[in-house]
């Protein structure tokens, strides 16, 4: 076997062309011999998200761990097949983010108009339709493309503050990088989770079995926001690098469509190539400064405060209810905190 490292909690082999073997930290070592996921895992559009980092310019200025758009992607599909989701379920995980560009969510405060949704949301499609995507559905079954829509699969895609595979994730790899949980804390997590009432239900949803646990993930998940997501020392990051990158796009010193073609390192070194000398002294700034001290920065108007209330299975009554309908101290622990967090914005 030959593994190739895809992330900082994973590895994959692709040396047998019928499988794809995924080794990945959190949630063990799995084989995947689904046509239209080994096909898809082995795409030059979903590989190159290796080259992006999940935390755009704090990952690249290694204030976060390297854990990249690619590690997640796979993360989620496994967890949509852990609970036994359908194989259009789990494709649709893996291509939830397939469209993200250079620099992540960075490129929202340089790119995306008031009141749009994430830059990558937005153009999914427009980038889509450059890809080979599109065609490997189609050869499999899937001509309606219908695994291109993740909003369409709720194991996939919940509205804050629920479980999906997309936030429960990003937040258990996150947070284990971020050491706001252990290993073996996010590998309870996985052990506890179980879709409600079942994979198939129209209204199925992720649940946790184990009340405690869950009350762990919602804790960690919350650090993790105060430390890095909702964090405006990592804000000022974001802002200062978006500024770099919408002049250089909107100067045409670097054209929009690289943001699907370059690595974020590839990106910076574009940017530092077309910039000015001014600019590039801002480049340098944020290459030697370090983070910057969070005590009198605003929080940018475009951060979200992310918090989560998992569902978690209540057997008294046989249904799925919020965790703080039986932690009314986490109820109003998340709401201090969500109130504290929006009194930061600028």
């Amino acid at each position: 076997m030959s593994f190739l490292k895809v992330g900082y909690f994973q590895t994959v082999d692709f040396s047998t062309k019928e499988i794809v073997i995924i080794r990945d930290q959190l949630y063990g070592t799995h084989t995947i011999s689904d046509p239209v996921l080994n096909e898809l895992l082995r795409s030059p559009s979903l590989l190159r998200l290796v080259g992006v980092r999940q935390h755009g310019i704090s990952s690249l200025l290694n204030f976060t761990p390297p854990i990249t758009r690619f590690e997640h992607s796979v993360g989620a599909f496994l967890l949509v097949r852990h609970v036994g989701g359908s194989i259009e379920e789990q494709a649709a995980a893996l291509l939830h983010d397939v469209s993200h560009t250079a620099m992540s969510h960075v490129v929202d405060f340089a790119l995306s108009q008031p009141g749009e949704g994430s830059f990558h949301e937005v153009h999914k499609m427009r980038f889509v339709k450059t890809t080979q995507i599109p065609d490997i559905l189609s050869r499999h079954g899937f001509a309606d493309l219908k695994p291109l829509d993740e909003e369409l699969y709720p194991l996939v895609e919940m509205p804050a503050p629920h479980l999906c595979a997309d936030r429960l994730d990003y937040g258990l790899r996150d947070a284990v990088g971020f050491q706001s949980l252990t290993l073996e804390d996010a590998r309870r997590v996985v052990a506890s989770l179980r879709a409600f009432p079942d994979a198939t239900s129209a209204h199925r949803l992720f649940v946790l079995q184990d009340h405690e646990v869950a009350l762990s993930l919602a804790k960690g998940y919350m650090r993790c926001d105060r430390d890095v997501w909702g964090n405006p020392a990592h804000g000022d990051l974001y802002t200062r690098t978006a500024d770099l990158m919408r002049s250089c796009i909107h100067d045409g010193g670097v054209p929009e469509e690289d943001l699907w073609k370059l690595s974020d390192d590839d990106f910076w070194a574009a940017m530092r190539k077309v910039l000015d000398s001014e600019a590039r002294g801002a480049m340098d700034r944020l290459e030697s400064e370090g983070l910057p001290s969070d005590g009198n920065l605003p929080l940018p108007r475009g951060a979200k405060v992310r918090t989560i209330d998992p569902d978690v299975y209540d057997p008294s009554t046989g249904k799925a209810v919020p965790l703080s309908a039986l932690y009314p101290q986490y109820a109003a622990e998340r709401e201090q905190y969500i109130l504290k967090r929006k009194a930061l914005y600028a």
